[in-house]
């Protein structure tokens, strides 16, 4: 059996065979290599001071990144192998691999068009383990690999109307097969056919979707929906609008959670106060009682403030996939699906989301916190995740900055009635040395506690690291 991370670079090369045409003009590549020498007191994550293990690990991460815009396709594609050398036992040396990709193909100049994506990445089978961007110490990982293709025609009927017709197939397959049945493919269809130019005061939308997975362990899920939508603009600021449809589950559900099969609404406004400010907001009903949303964003002269109320039922499946305009290559930044465990029930997810950054003279900073709940329709129970991370970097000197960071993950799980508190600290140094290599020093402490019977530990290590660019 072929490991996932190769069905994935084979979806990677599914990606460029379907731009064929992209030879005939600019690629632009960039190969990349850094080293890195880090040393840790913990690095079997012990709860008791007798059982850790300081360890000196070196790293080597290779890797490249490949894109083109213009023709008929866009293409981005990045690729990293990380090699991790354990001085202490060497049975713990390994090899991780990362990949993402994605394109868009235009087959029928302005009508049809194909997407297709392919990732592979490495993440926590319980998000309680660790933080997920953490590959050095001890935790329960797996490898994920995902595959997407999605077909669409898009149709403009004059100033009248505007359509699009999407069908999607996707894939999620896991490394690790203690995983029951996790892994899915699904197939989805999506139409919409919305109003154009010609209404100005009032707008409608219709919109219809199916969507089927199939899991491993032998379950399936399908949702489908079909809703209506009228917009009426009070003002170029100001417009309310209302909605609503008929939609019709199916899924595994515990006796006591209400039927998933029933008529939705919702109403609300969209604000734009100013060319800084965008407020939508809506109230609503759907088979699991009132729902809510709420996106508002505005910018400061050295700021920016964002939050976002969303709620959704999902699966594992739909939580996985990679967003395409994420680069998981360069930037591994944590997303929500590995902050919890991998099932594949059905849950209702509601997550609140308040960021602010800014930047001023030598001192840029960021602040973004989070509370994500996951209300699952069998009987698994409740899973909450609570999350802040800040950070902060100033520039000393020309070529060399200062970092700091301080991320907090808090979960709780009815499940197995446990609780969790990570915390993680990480202060820096950063140079550029030349035009395309640069050198960094990290100090970071970590630590978890836990209700879990030995289940806390803490951690200290120190990481160098040369990278360079060509």
């Amino acid at each position: 059996m072929n490991p996932p991370w190769s069905g994935a670079l084979l979806g990677g090369a599914a990606v460029l065979f379907l731009s064929a045409d992209a030879s005939a003009n600019r690629w632009d590549f960039t190969p990349r290599v850094s080293v890195s020498q880090t040393y840790t007191d913990n690095v079997n994550l012990a709860s008791s001071s007798d059982d850790k293990e300081s360890e000196s690990v070196s790293q080597l991460n290779t890797g490249f990144s490949l894109s083109r815009d213009g023709g008929r396709t866009d293409l981005s594609l990045g690729y990293n192998l990380q090699s991790l050398a354990y001085w202490g036992d060497d049975s713990r040396n390994t090899v991780n691999h990362t990949f993402s990709g994605n394109s868009n193909t235009e087959l029928l100049r302005e009508t049809f068009f194909v997407d297709a994506s392919a990732s592979y990445r490495e993440r926590l089978v319980d998000g309680r383990d660790g933080f997920a961007d953490d590959t050095l110490t001890d935790g329960n990982r797996t490898g994920v690999a995902t595959y997407r293709i999605s077909p669409y025609w898009r149709q403009q009927f004059g100033r009248f109307a505007g359509g699009e017709v999407r069908y999607t197939w996707d894939k999620t397959d896991y490394q690790d097969a203690t995983i029951e049945g996790s892994g899915s493919e699904s197939n989805r269809v999506q139409a919409s056919l919305n109003s154009g130019p010609q209404f100005t005061t009032v707008g409608w939308g219709v919109t219809y979707s199916w969507d089927q997975v199939d899991f491993e362990d032998g379950s399936q899920t399908t949702f489908e929906s079909i809703e209506g939508l009228v917009r009426l603009n009070l003002t170029p600021q100001f417009s309310v609008f209302a909605a609503g449809g008929q939609e019709r589950n199916d899924f595994e559900q515990d006796a006591t959670r209400s039927d998933p099969d029933d008529s939705f609404w919702r109403a609300g406004f969209t604000w734009l106060p100013t060319p800084r400010t965008s407020l939508d907001a809506f109230y609503g009903e759907r088979f699991f009682g009132d729902t809510y949303g709420l996106t508002l964003n505005h910018r400061f002269r050295h700021a920016a403030l964002s939050i976002a109320y969303s709620e959704t039922v999902t699966a594992q499946s739909r939580v996985e996939l990679v967003d395409p305009e994420a680069d998981i290559v360069t930037d591994p930044i944590e997303d929500s699906s590995d902050l919890f465990e991998i099932v594949p029930d059905v849950f209702i997810s509601r997550q609140l989301t308040v960021s602010v950054s800014g930047q001023k003279s030598k001192v840029s900073w960021a602040v973004r916190g989070s509370r994500q709940e996951r209300e699952f329709e069998t009987a698994r129970g409740d899973q909450n995740v609570n999350t802040l991370t800040t950070s902060a970097s100033y520039q000393l000197a020309p070529r060399t900055s200062a970092q700091a960071s301080l991320q907090w993950q808090g979960t709780d799980y009815d499940v197995d009635n446990r609780k969790d508190d990570l915390y993680a600290l990480s202060l820096g140094l950063s140079r550029t040395l030349g035009p395309r290599t640069s050198a960094s020093l990290t100090y970071r402490h970590q630590q978890r506690d836990s209700d879990l019977p030995d289940g806390d530990y803490e951690e200290n290590r120190v990481t160098a690291t040369l990278s360079a660019t060509f």
